[in-house]
């Protein structure tokens, strides 16, 4: 049985179903520099450090640390971090199990129930995709900039050899 990390959490496997509830556990990543990060992030008491069963449920995770993968599993991003309802001061935010289920009418047939889900999954997919790619781009512009700068310091890394030289001479 795997229980939630975090204090005021009551989530346990044994109450909770992924396939009805739509909750999942993570466990702590393996990496130190980020395990530090999410122990911090659960608010335990100091002495407290997580062991190779620790884990987080998903209702402690933003919706956007999320993301589905081309064969519809959801995944946890790499630099996720607990984040929502963590402490009991904390106002109840909605999580991932809370998203709007499915419209599904009785007039609907298993196949247009399939195409539904399929739809409301390549959503998602896609709006992470463009999340990405934002990202990549705001990284594209900043590496420009900086090879723009580099250039400049070439330059004139040039000019003053050039100019020691004329010196000397």
């Amino acid at each position: 049985m795997v229980c939630c990390a975090v204090n005021s959490c009551k989530n346990t496997s044994a109450k909770i179903s992924k396939n009805k509830d739509g909750i999942t556990f993570h466990r702590f990543p393996r990496d130190l520099n980020r395990r530090r990060l999410w122990e911090i992030a659960v608010n335990r008491e100091e002495e407290w450090s997580s062991t190779v069963s620790s884990a987080v449920c998903s209702e402690h995770f933003d919706t956007k640390d999320f993301y589905i993968t081309e064969s519809g599993l959801r995944r946890l991003a790499v630099d996720a971090v607990p984040s929502i309802n963590i402490s009991a001061c904390q106002a109840p935010e909605p999580t991932i199990s809370n998203l709007l289920p499915i419209d599904v009418s009785p007039t609907d047939t298993e196949e247009v129930i399939k195409l539904k889900y399929k739809v409301r999954r390549l959503e998602v997919i896609a709006e992470n995709r463009k999340r990405r790619l934002n990202i990549m781009w705001q990284s594209r512009r900043r590496l420009r900039k900086q090879v723009e700068r580099m250039k400049c310091i070439i330059k004139h890394l040039i000019r003053y050899k050039q100019d020691k030289r004329c010196e000397n001479k």
